[in-house]
């Protein structure tokens, strides 16, 4: 069952077209690496994926409800399906790391505060952060910000979640943190989009991938093909070829 369907889907900016009917699905529980050059709009897609961005024409489907149409209060049921895991982590400057993780829980669900706490300890265990409950942002390292991040966006329990570029300018130890915690997100059944250059923690977690390239979906395969397609467009972008 395709969880997200995008049909061809057509942006521009000033008149500038960006994306020309990008037609792509992501299968439930599948992690799809949303691949392309830099400046190719990979964000702009995970943006109207949950109505941040509208598109020019075509259709975008959340479990078979098109929601391109929709209006932004009409928009809230999809982006508590569909969490989106920012590039620099988006963290309430002003706000303790509990507070940040708190705040989707409040806004969203009934809770006594009991269980709101409990829940917030819960997940900064898991996401090996118990010990920044108390800091702000600006205490965090880079890496720590963006693992608090990630643990904010699975407050609500999507089914979905959208990455861009969760590793960028993270250091090695920090990537393999991202990397086993989306490892880890997937074996529990979650449905993922993940934009990103950094391409060896792509093959690792991605199932298949989408190559974006002159506003179209260039090339796709799934990562155990790609050992034989040694000439396509997507193995010339992971291996940085003159081609790519």
């Amino acid at each position: 069952m395709a969880i997200i369907d995008v049909k061809s889907f057509s942006k521009s900016f000033d008149g500038r077209p960006v994306h020309k009917n990008v037609t792509f699905s992501v299968q439930k529980g599948e992690c799809l690496g949303l691949v392309g050059g830099s400046g190719i709009g990979k964000s702009v897609i995970l943006r109207s994926l949950i109505g941040l961005e509208k598109g020019d024409s075509g259709e975008i489907w959340i479990e078979g409800e098109e929601i391109s149409k929709l209006k932004e209060r009409q928009l809230t049921p999809i982006r508590k399906k569909v969490a989106y895991v920012f590039q620099n982590g988006a963290l309430f400057d002003s706000m303790t790391v509990y507070e940040n993780l708190a705040y989707p829980l409040r806004e969203h669900e009934k809770l006594e505060e009991s269980e709101i706490r409990q829940r917030v300890k819960d997940q900064l265990d898991e996401f090996g952060l118990g010990d920044a409950l108390k800091k702000l942002p600006a205490e965090l390292s880079g890496g720590m910000q963006k693992r608090v991040g990630l643990a904010r966006a699975m407050m609500i329990r999507p089914r979905v979640i959208l990455y861009d570029e969760p590793t960028a300018g993270l250091d090695p130890y920090n990537t393999l943190k991202i990397r086993e915690i989306v490892l880890a997100l997937k074996k529990k059944g979650v449905t993922s989009v993940f934009v990103t250059h950094d391409m060896p923690t792509a093959v690792a977690v991605c199932d298949r991938f989408c190559l974006l390239a002159d506003g179209r979906v260039a090339d796709e395969a799934r990562v155990e093909e790609l050992a034989t397609r040694q000439d396509s467009l997507l193995n010339q972008f992971i291996e940085g070829t003159a081609g790519g």
